[in-house]
């Protein structure tokens, strides 16, 4: 089996993200003018309206792994509700180091807002990550497709060098994940 791998580059404070269509969109708008969550609550009178499956969502893709996002435009639940930030390679910022971890069943690890980070599964079984992000309406960054949007001079005079040849190499990420490393895909080959 190929070696499923998660490859995710996101800065929080960008909305860049593939655009899914708001779901309830009138539900989320009287959501959100109410003050108080038990003026919420009302509005969510069903259990169901509680429970999301992120199996079930259009952006689920099994191979080679997929981004799944409950938020408001597909779970109007997290209108008001906030959620935590939960998100293992990391680097913070100019001169910082790069922080490195290795996440086990029931263990977390934190991703601080806007830091470059990855994070992808080493063994040759399926693995299920869950992210919680620090807002209701989260957004992602693929950081090598959406550097090429960019002027390719800029690009090429950041890198030293013409770059030109390199956006077509980059793979459309339709799931913001791509199947993993070479000794990954090697070790877990069939």
């Amino acid at each position: 089996m190929f070696c499923k791998f998660l490859f995710l580059i996101s800065f929080i404070l960008c909305s860049f993200a593939k655009a899914y269509p708001t779901l309830y969109p009138e539900t989320n708008q009287l959501l959100k003018s109410q003050a108080t969550q038990l003026d919420r609550l009302p509005i969510l009178n069903d259990s169901s309206v509680w429970y999301f499956n992120f199996v079930a969502q259009s952006s689920y893709r099994k191979d080679p792994g997929s981004v799944v996002t409950a938020s408001v435009a597909n779970f109007p639940a997290v209108i008001g509700n906030g959620m935590g930030s939960t998100k293992t390679y990391f680097y913070e910022e100019n001169g910082a180091r790069l922080i490195v971890n290795t996440l086990t069943p029931n263990t977390m690890t934190i991703f601080p807002q806007a830091a470059l980070h990855t994070m992808f599964n080493e063994g040759c079984t399926e693995a299920t990550l869950v992210s919680a992000l620090s807002s209701e309406d989260p957004g992602t960054l693929t950081f090598a497709n959406s550097l090429f949007e960019l002027p390719i001079d800029l690009v090429s005079n950041a890198f030293g060098g013409d770059v030109s040849n390199f956006r077509s190499r980059v793979p459309n990420l339709a799931s913001n994940a791509i199947a993993g490393t070479r000794d990954c895909l090697a070790r877990c080959r069939k």
